[in-house]
């Protein structure tokens, strides 16, 4: 018959099934058909097929010597782990241990082919064996954390040793280097794949001008998590969208077939783990852990696949678990038939290690020797450990970066207004735009009505022309859900899109970055934490459609960008801007859940800021921008305040000044009350007072409740005569900033203060909008009654 399989181009039909058994019914099951691509499609077929060399090899001799070391110190770390520390925790490798020789193949093809540096992210599982063996972490410190000892280099509350991060270095055969690290990660599995991929861009970005091929992210997977995660198709979906790409990831399923105590059959909907990848086109290698030559193969066809169209690959390692989840579980209560079997399994490394002594490649001492050099090591490790301390090192949160002023000359703003009004020649802006930006240049001209949106834009590109990186993602963030920021803009007739500000990033000498995201908000804020970490001298913003939905990145929010410093020492600078405010939209549109963030502040680890008007954004914008160490910001913004006329400035107030984490109106000198609040309700209660009622109350606004302006607060305090001290909010009681604000009134100021506002609420806000304003009245009234005149 007339064929194309393995060069042969005719074969009688025994011989072609000879052919393809060998070639596609062997330790591999390939699946790459469904992708759209011939080129890639062709290229896949060539590389399966001619794979084999005259002794039927994947590998050369050297090669398969490398690798049986990589598998032989890989089970012995683990075994001499469960001998000295029995019954401790560790998430052994054992069973899977094959992954190590395919992580060192792909890194080490990797430097071969270019690649500067790896970022991998994996859960617990063989976590310590890829710190100590192909990242480099010294025996020493991995044996101290299990004996506890570490706490003298402890930054903050620290964490379980199984969730750390490390980077090194590895070198080739071939003498090429490669910096491979290793992204510290809670115990939500796969919410670090975002993260890595948000590291891995910046890195691409500022480090090596935009090469997506010299730094390779490397994802480790249980295939439970896979497919049981939605973080991971968010990550996936994010592959191929400019916004976020990476130039294609390596993804390693340890595919035990077991989640937990949870059958296959009984998680997932699919017959394999992977098929959620082919929706990417994504190809799929099956392996048999014990054909470790097979495996290290395919590793390294995946990453030279990965090079080659910058795109994902799986390798998919069918292997097994020899303990339960922990060292402390027992398998056997739920899977006794799987694990009978398991105990009767040999040890992966003998199995190959016999194979290459059969074949002349190593001899029986030189494999036992492996094996006894590297537990000697571990001995000297132990012995020469550091002694137990009982200080801790605990310096967070007090290394601020300060800065005193964030004014903008008038010829900046100018300059930066003017490029607002500039368009190609070719270019035609839709005639609405064209009056919002010439409104800004009035507003510029007359020195007055600086709104949101405007002075948005003034902070971005003095940024820009300041050498500061700006990076914006968001759903619908380039124009804004409320249409107010028009910072990338659409040819009227073409379509085409321009962005005015690329020509002050281009003045600036550096990068501009405003996306559109995808619909997600997991993924894409670990992907901007991510990019925070590595961008620190960037200003790396991410912004919410609502308020509201930003708790569907909750895992991320709690895990790392809170905590992140306190448990890893990693700082990130990311801004979560999110629109909140009640105006009668309903619970869904309403509430940031601004109690949240200040529940999770802490030893300085965050800022949480509630702007009042537009010239506090733009400079609390340009501090964030400016400060040479950055830690994560929460902004509650506005949603109504966007174009109300309250809320904008006059031109002088960008040009000199800064952020002022408190703004106090003293509104007469007999005044008898102090109303403390936040945000939008300022406003209401601007216009819902008279004056003469204004004038019996002092309306102080706290724009940044974490940390607490304790010393600004109590200046007040001390220089006030009043008869009471008031908190006014919209939100419902047990929502917003109350609880905060009063636990800090008793504890910082020793001063009591009451409550004004919606009563506790399950729900955040009511969906009906008269509801809404009778009760946005009513708490106005209760203002009223307290500070009329007698």
């Amino acid at each position: 018959v007339f064929c194309d399989v393995a060069g042969f181009q005719h074969l009688v039909l025994s011989e072609l099934i000879d052919v393809l058994g060998r070639v596609y019914a062997g330790s591999i099951g390939f699946e790459f058909m469904h992708i759209q691509s011939a080129e890639e499609r062709r290229w896949l077929k060539e590389r399966i097929e001619d794979r084999f060399d005259d002794r039927g090899h994947v590998l050369t001799d050297e090669t398969c010597k490398r690798v049986l070391g990589h598998l032989i110190v890989a089970e012995t770390f683990e075994e001499e782990l469960h001998k000295r520390f029995v019954g401790q925790k560790r998430f052994g490798l054992q069973g899977a241990e094959t992954i190590m020789s395919m992580l060192y193949s792909i890194i080490t093809k990797g430097a071969d082919l270019g690649v500067a540096e790896a970022v991998i992210g994996m859960a617990h599982r063989g976590r310590l064996n890829v710190l100590a063996n192909i990242i480099g972490k010294p025996l020493e410190d991995i044996l101290s954390e299990f004996q506890d000892l570490s706490i003298s280099s402890m930054v903050g509350a620290g964490d379980v040793k199984y969730h750390l991060g490390y980077s090194g270095k590895s070198t080739n055969s071939n003498g090429k280097s490669t910096v491979v690290s290793l992204a510290p990660n809670p115990s939500h599995l796969e919410f670090v794949n975002p993260v890595v991929e948000g590291i891995v861009r910046a890195k691409q970005d500022f480090e090596y001008g935009h090469a997506r091929d010299k730094v390779a992210p490397i994802l480790i997977h249980g295939d439970a998590a896979f497919i049981g995660q939605g973080v991971v198709w968010e990550t996936l979906n994010l592959s191929g969208v400019d916004a976020y790409a990476t130039g294609g990831t390596v993804h390693l399923i340890i595919n035990n077939q077991v989640g937990f105590t949870t059958y296959p059959d009984e998680s997932r909907s699919t017959p394999y783990c992977t098929d959620i990848a082919m929706a990417v086109q994504a190809p799929v290698f099956h392996i048999n852990s014990e054909d470790v030559e097979a495996a290290c193969w395919a590793s390294q066809v995946a990453l030279e696949y990965r090079q080659r169209f910058g795109r994902d690959v799986v390798l998919d390692l069918y292997c097994y678990r020899k303990y339960g989840h922990n060292e402390a579980d027992e398998p056997s209560f739920t899977q006794p038939v799987m694990y009978q079997e398991i105990k009767a399994k040999r040890k992966l490394s003998t199995i190959y290690a016999e194979k290459l002594c059969r074949e002349g490649v190593m001899t029986e001492d030189e494999v036992a020797a492996i094996a006894r050099e590297y537990a000697a090591g571990m001995d000297s490790a132990q012995k020469s450990r550091p002694e137990a301390s009982a200080e801790v090192c605990d310096t967070l949160g007090r290394i601020r970066g300060r800065v005193d002023s964030t004014g903008v000359e008038h010829a900046t703003l100018e300059r930066i207004t003017q490029t607002m009004l500039e368009f190609p020649e070719d270019f035609t802006p839709h005639p609405k735009l064209v009056a919002i930006f010439k409104r800004r240049a009035d507003a510029l001209a007359q020195g007055k009505g600086i709104d949101w949106g405007y002075a948005e834009a003034l902070a971005l590109g003095s940024l820009l022309l300041e050498r500061v990186p700006v990076r914006l993602t968001g759903q619908d963030s380039r124009r804004g859900t409320f249409g107010h920021r028009h910072l990338g803009i659409d040819d009227h007739k073409t379509g085409e899109r321009y962005t005015p500000f690329s020509v002050l990033a281009e003045e600036g000498q550096t990068q501009l970055a405003l996306y559109n995201s995808t619909l997600s908000e997991a993924a894409v804020v670990g992907f901007e934490f991510g990019f925070s970490c590595e961008a620190q001298q960037g200003l790396v913003m991410w912004e919410a459609q609502f308020g509201d939905f930003a708790n569907g990145a909750q895992v991320l929010i709690d895990q790392f960008i809170a905590a992140s410093e306190a448990k890893w020492n990693q700082l990130s600078g990311l801004v979560l801007l999110l629109p909140h405010g009640f105006e009668g939209m309903g619970p869904e549109h309403s509430s940031a859940r601004l109690e949240r963030y200040l529940q999770l502040c802490s030893e300085g680890n965050m800022s949480v800021c509630y702007p009042s008007n537009a010239a506090q954004y733009f400079h609390m914008l340009r501090r964030q921008g400016v400060s040479p160490i950055k830690r994560p910001l929460i902004v509650m913004t506005p949603k109504s305040l966007l174009r109300y006329p309250g809320a904008s400035v006059d031109l002088a107030a960008l040009e000199s000044g800064s952020f002022a984490p408190v703004l106090e109106e003293t509104n007469g000198a007999g005044s008898k009350h102090l109303l403390f609040m936040s945000g939008k309700i300022y406003h209401d209660l601007v216009a819902g007072l008279s004056e003469e009622e204004r004038a019996n109350a002092n309306l102080i606004r706290v724009e940044e409740l974490y940390p607490f302006p304790a010393h600004e607060v109590r200046q007040i305090l001390e220089r006030a005569e009043y008869k009471s001290v008031q908190w006014v909010q919209e939100e419902p009681r047990n929502n917003g900033a109350w609880l905060y604000i009063e636990h800090a009134f008793i504890t910082e100021l020793d001063t009591p203060i009451s409550y004004i506002g919606r009563p506790s609420s399950p729900s955040v806000a009511g969906g009906s909008p008269k509801r809404h304003s009778y009760e946005q009245q009513s708490i106005v009234e209760e203002v009223r009654g307290l500070i009329s005149p007698d």
